[in-house]
C-alpha cells in the first residue's frame, strides 16, 4: 500500500535538517543587515551572497533522514525528496522575503532579479546536494552546494566580459534557463531509485 502524501509529509518533518535550513535563513538575514553599516559598494554583492546562503539551506532537503522510516512501506526517492522540499522551500522563501525587506530598509532596493536568482540557485543547490549525497554519502548536501555555488559566483565575477557576454548566456533569462535545465537533468539522474540504476 502506498502511503498518502500527508503521511509522507508528517514523517518528513522530524527528518529535515532544520538546523541547516534555519541557520541559512539567519545567516542570510545577518548578511543583508550589514547593508546598513557597510559602504554602498556592497549593495550589489551582499544580497547575492545572502541568496547563495539561502540556496545552500534549500540543499539541506537532500539530506534523506526518512529512508529508514520508510523501510517497512517503501516510498520512492523522488517522493521523499519532494516532501522534504515542500517543507523547506516555504521557510527559505520567507527568508528571501526577509532579505528583500531588510535590503529595502537599508536603501539597497532589490528588484525581482534577486528573487529569480534565489529560485534558480535554490534549484541548483538542491540538485547538487542530491547528487552529492547519492555519490558521496558522507558529504553534507549544504556543503556540496556551497562549494559549487561559490565557485560559480567567483567565476561569474572574475570571468572576462567577452566570456560573460557570449550570446548563449548573455541575458538573465538565458542564464536562469540554463541553470534550471542543468538542475533538472541533475535531479532526474540523481533521484533514480537504486533498483532502476
Amino acid at each position: 500500500m502506498r502511503p498518502s502524501w500527508g503521511l509522507v509529509l508528517v514523517a518528513s518533518v522530524p527528518a529535515v535538517a532544520w538546523p541547516a535550513v534555519l541557520g541559512a535563513v539567519g545567516t542570510a538575514l545577518a548578511i543583508t543587515a550589514t547593508l546598513g553599516v557597510l559602504p554602498p559598494l556592497g549593495d550589489g554583492v551582499l544580497p547575492v551572497l545572502a541568496v547563495l546562503v539561502l540556496a545552500c539551506g534549500v540543499a539541506a532537503a537532500a539530506e534523506d533522514g526518512t529512508a529508514g522510516l520508510t523501510a517497512t512501506t517503501p516510498v520512492a526517492v523522488r517522493r521523499r525528496l519532494a516532501a522534504r522540499t515542500l517543507l523547506v522551500v516555504p521557510v527559505s522563501a520567507a527568508g528571501m522575503a526577509g532579505v528583500v525587506a531588510v535590503a529595502a530598509l537599508a536603501g539597497a532596493g532589490q528588484d525581482r532579479g534577486v528573487a529569480l536568482l534565489w529560485a534558480a540557485l535554490s534549484t541548483l543547490g538542491l540538485a547538487v546536494g542530491v547528487a552529492a549525497r547519492r555519490t558521496m554519502a558522507d558529504v553534507p548536501a549544504p556543503a556540496a552546494a556551497a562549494v559549487v555555488l561559490l565557485v560559480g559566483f567567483v567565476l561569474m565575477t572574475w570571468l572576462p566580459a567577452a566570456v560573460r557576454t557570449v550570446p548563449v548566456w548573455d541575458s538573465t533569462v538565458e542564464r536562469i534557463a540554463i541553470l534550471l535545465v542543468v538542475s533538472a537533468a541533475l535531479l532526474v539522474r540523481a533521484t533514480r531509485d537504486p533498483a532502476s540504476s
